[in-house]
């Protein structure tokens, strides 16, 4: 049995995904906002697709689960969307779904995804993955902004898994694209970020599997 598990947080402040987890990343990356400027912040929305093999262990959604249990789901809910790819050297194209698929499977030549209604420049794709997210951030937003969802690779375990970013909610839409697509021997979990705050949780699966099962999508 596999399981795919998206972990989301809308509305979110933007800040990469992953290394909250480690408990001193905000102290080590400035002071927190004043509620003042929170609320005046623009909100955007944010997730994390990852996925584990229950009988291994192995922890790593594009090495672990099977491509159903993830890629006609994120196909659907992106449906009629351009997509942009923006390849390790910065070079950036066009791509058809078919690519996007390979992709999404093996992003080693991988900096950026995106999905817009209309094609983006290039300078503005190419800026927002350099360097650190959290260095990145005015650049990420203005992909947001003008409605791009953005998807980057992130190292696992085992492969990769994969982190989205976005102006709009996007919970919802996964979760009834999954149901819309189901896939043989794999169980998926749409859990809200509060949930993944800590190592123990974010691998829910090893410790306390039940304890999650409000959460899983049918």
């Amino acid at each position: 049995m596999y399981l795919v598990k998206y972990f989301y947080e809308e509305p979110a402040s933007l800040e990469v995904l992953t290394p909250d987890l480690d408990a001193d990343a905000r102290q080590r990356h400035g002071p927190a906002l004043s509620l003042e400027a929170f609320l005046q912040t623009p909100r955007y929305h944010r997730g994390y697709l990852s996925g584990s093999h229950l009988a291994t262990g192995e922890q790593g959604l594009t090495t672990v689960a099977p491509a159903c249990g993830y890629q006609p789901p994120l196909l659907a809910w992106l449906a009629g969307k351009t997509w942009q790819h923006v390849h390790a050297d910065g070079t950036v194209q066009t791509v058809d779904a078919e690519t996007v698929r390979t992709v999404l499977q093996n992003p080693t030549d991988t900096a950026l995804l995106t999905a817009t209604a209309a094609p983006l420049p290039s300078a503005m794709l190419q800026a927002a993955p350099r360097g650190e997210r959290r260095d990145t951030l005015a650049a990420l937003r203005s992909l947001l902004d003008v409605g791009a969802t953005a998807c980057f690779p992130e190292p696992a375990h085992h492969g990769f898994d994969w982190s989205f970013f976005s102006g709009e909610p996007m919970r919802n839409a996964l979760a009834a694209a999954f149901q819309a697509h189901p896939c043989a021997n794999v169980r998926r979990f749409v859990i809200p970020f509060q949930q993944a705050r800590s190592e123990h949780k974010f691998y829910f699966d090893a410790y306390d599997l039940d304890k999650y099962a409000a959460f899983e999508i049918h």
